[in-house]
């Protein structure tokens, strides 16, 4: 893999039909602005770091919102696929180590995580209550949107650290 390619990200409606659909577009929004600072990007360039002794990376990022998924993937009573630890499995290191051989691989794991995010709670109802758990998917959303908010500035400052680019 040469460079990860930047995805089209089209805006939010000003008026959503409804909450869901508020949501739901939101968080594609995040999502979408995190692949975008990694746009163009390659595999050496995603896994620089940002100031020492910080270990934090745009690579680590996208590993580390692979797992933060998996609040979603609790809907599906399906086995915990981790895709934010190592690269073996049963491995419990931590999203923050990262190798650029594998920059593909953490791409697809993120985009495979995403993908059952969306399959794991279409149709349910907000006020679903996750498994195991107290709480609603509706919180689940707002804590999905306020991490990837986080983090999306994170990856503004590495991006910028990295080749100047600076934007949403």
């Amino acid at each position: 893999m040469s460079t990860w390619t930047t995805p089209e990200r089209p805006e939010p409606p000003i008026n959503p039909v409804d909450e869901r659909s508020a949501l739901d577009d939101r968080l594609d929004f995040q999502r979408t602005t995190l692949l975008q600072k990694c746009g163009g990007l390659t595999p050496e360039q995603l896994a620089t770091r940002s100031v020492p002794p910080s270990t934090l990376s745009l690579l680590g990022l996208v590993r580390h919102l692979s797992g933060v998924e998996a609040w979603f993937h609790e809907y599906d009573d399906q086995p915990d696929h981790l895709y934010f630890w190592d690269y073996q499995p049963g491995s419990t290191n931590r999203s923050d180590v990262v190798d650029i051989t594998r920059a593909a691989d953490d791409l697809a794991s993120y985009q495979a995580s995403v993908a059952r995010s969306r399959t794991a709670v279409a149709g349910l109802s907000l006020d679903a209550v996750s498994p195991g758990e107290d709480y609603t998917l509706r919180w689940i959303y707002l804590h999905m949107i306020e991490e990837y908010a986080r983090h999306n500035g994170h990856a503004d400052f590495l991006r910028e650290r990295i080749d100047g680019a600076t934007g949403e």
